[in-house]
């Protein structure tokens, strides 16, 4: 769901950039990234987090984020 969410939105973002960081075969990077629930999107020091992301607060986030 964030997954679909996210693709949707960075189609209109075009100096968004994408790392996805796959939790199983890159454990340690989650853990040093802060990474404690699936799905999180970082962004320097923001985190968005937690087990239903809906497209609204993923919408937030980037905006948020992009603002900085």
């Amino acid at each position: 769901m964030a997954k679909k969410a996210l693709d949707e939105l960075l189609t209109d973002m075009d100096n968004v950039q994408l790392e996805e960081v796959e939790i199983m075969t890159s454990p340690l990077r989650a853990l040093k990234d802060g990474v404690k629930f699936i799905p999180t999107l970082k962004s320097g020091d923001e985190r968005l987090s937690g087990i239903l992301l809906n497209r609204k607060k993923i919408k937030a986030f980037l905006e948020k984020v992009q603002k900085m």
